[in-house]
């Protein structure tokens, strides 16, 4: 009996702790969701709900990613498992009906319902949150909202955090989001993390929603009162301190004058001002500031030059051209990522990653055997940005062969042998190059590189 009983409390407490949900069904459809219910969670109050979208429909991943903050702060978190990357027009209907059924199914503060996305995810709740009424807030991650007329922000009816990665190729973009709504006076922050194009960290996420919590109780909108405020803010003084402690003194600034803002009701400013002037006394803000400024010059100009130019050059497909991305390519290897300024390596990886991706975007729109040499253009373009692409070397020697051009193909596999390609069985599958196979250079290239060879 004693045995039956502890098995039934370690059934207990495994229920009890079993509050994230995978696969749930929507009414009348075969999509589904994930939702975490947090542990302080009944039905007999109402819970603020915070929505998130993913690029690639990973509901339960995306989930996990604000659990912890759900707990701490209160919140029940749920995302789609069929909303992702696509066709827009069915991702509004689906998150239509998926926002429906959350609302329906759980105890839901309707006056406390937000939205969170990563990349697309983001700009699709970006977009949501300006078609409805109902949208509190959005925490925007990686990018920030489409330009198709309709969905882009201009009257404030929600408020807007943002957070990128210091690599992120939408960088750029982030911080001109943050300044146009500035401009239309919406409650608009953003929160800069070390990284590229993923995911904020566990502690951005929590901030993030540390944040929700603070501006709703601004709002008279949460219970909680001046106490909360002040445990809130000592959680953002031990954030600032870490900024500090990883000497990122410019970014530690940028974020005591966003606590300024959102602890303006509860924090004396004299306080708040005199945080904020010790940093600024800091040895290394004046000049983290400078090349902060200095950058933004940069990546200013550069951007013009590549939106310009690039989409031109493609378009063209004449290979002449390449020895200008070539230059721009080494430009940004020497000039920036080697350099020994934090701020113009993340620059670097940035612009980087820009050309990476806005070829890959421009490939889309060329797809038939009439638009190889556009094709080529780019496969090349993307093996000077990334040497080790080797996707882009494959899509080569498919064109190449197409085209005839075996002198053009057997170059570009040495090249890619000779940058640490060494899966040819992945090339004995590409039926596209058997003409390239059967060349008595192309085994001997292989063999030169001390690689089995299949003939």
């Amino acid at each position: 009996m004693k045995r039956i009983i502890i098995i039934l409390c370690l059934l207990g407490a495994y229920l009890s702790n079993a509050q994230l949900l995978d696969a749930v069904k929507i009414s009348n459809s075969s999509d589904t969701y994930a939702v975490y219910l947090p542990e302080q969670y009944s039905e007999d109050k109402k819970w603020p709900v915070i929505m998130v979208f993913s690029p690639v429909g990973d509901a339960v991943e995306a989930v996990k990613r604000f659990q912890e903050s759900a707990d701490r702060y209160g919140y029940v978190i749920a995302s789609p498992d069929e909303v992702k990357n696509g066709n827009y027009q069915e991702n509004l209907l689906k998150s239509r009906t998926f926002y429906s059924e959350v609302i329906r199914g759980y105890s839901i503060d309707k006056n406390a319902i937000y939205l969170a996305g990563f990349s697309g995810g983001a700009r699709l709740a970006m977009s949501i949150a300006v078609m409805s009424s109902q949208i509190k807030g959005v925490i925007a991650c990686g990018a920030s909202f489409s330009n198709v007329p309709g969905y882009v922000p201009t009257e404030n009816k929600f408020f807007y955090i943002g957070m990128v990665g210091d690599q992120d190729f939408n960088y750029n973009e982030m911080l001109q989001a943050l300044d146009y709504l500035e401009q239309k006076k919406f409650d608009a922050n953003l929160l800069v993390f070390s990284g590229g194009h993923k995911w904020p960290p566990k502690e951005y996420i929590d901030k993030a929603v540390r944040l929700v919590s603070v501006k709703a109780i601004n709002k008279n909108m949460r219970p909680e009162g001046a106490e909360k405020l002040d445990e809130y803010f000592r959680m953002e003084l031990r954030f600032n301190q870490d900024l500090l402690e990883e000497n990122l003194v410019y970014r530690a600034y940028n974020d005591m004058k966003l606590n300024q803002t959102n602890y303006r009701f509860s924090i004396e400013k004299d306080n708040l001002r005199a945080l904020e002037k010790a940093i600024r006394k800091h040895k290394n803000f004046r000049k983290q500031r400078n090349n902060w400024n200095e950058v933004r010059r940069i990546e200013s100009y550069k951007y013009m030059d590549y939106i310009s130019f690039l989409p031109q050059d493609i378009s063209s497909g004449e290979l002449e051209s390449l020895a200008y991305w070539e230059q721009q390519v080494n430009s940004i290897k020497n000039n920036f990522l080697n350099s020994p300024i934090r701020e113009r390596r993340n620059l670097g990886s940035r612009l980087l990653s820009f050309l990476e991706v806005a070829s890959g975007e421009l490939a889309n729109s060329y797809t038939s055997d009439e638009q190889l040499d556009n094709l080529l253009y780019i496969a090349i373009l993307q093996t000077l940005v990334d040497e080790k692409n080797y996707d882009a070397y494959i899509g080569i020697l498919r064109i190449t062969v197409k085209k005839s051009e075996y002198g053009m193909a057997l170059y570009y596999l040495d090249k890619m042998l000779k940058n640490g390609f060494t899966a040819t069985e992945l090339l004995d599958k590409q039926h596209e190059i058997a003409l390239l196979r059967i060349q008595p250079e192309y085994n001997e290239l292989l063999e030169s590189y001390g690689l089995q060879v299949r003939y």
